[in-house]
């Protein structure tokens, strides 16, 4: 039975939201969808490295944080 995840963007300052999520068979195969995502968007967000670091945030369905990963390039 497949599950919706949603990743937020988030740093000290920050947090962009997710609002439409990915469906997911399980969090094992949203975390590997999540990694996907920091590959695709790591260079273009971590800019100069002078502003605070960004964290991929996965939550499930209920709101919960079920997934932390750090973006870097």
């Amino acid at each position: 039975m497949a599950a919706r995840f949603y990743f937020e963007i988030a740093n000290a300052e920050e947090t962009i939201h997710d609002l439409v999520g990915v469906e997911a068979a399980g969090l094992e195969e949203a975390l590997i969808e999540a990694r996907s995502v920091i590959a695709e968007m790591a260079e273009e967000i971590t800019g100069n490295g002078r502003e605070p670091p960004w964290t991929l945030l996965v939550r499930n369905e209920d709101g919960w944080l079920v997934g932390r990963l750090p973006i870097r390039k």
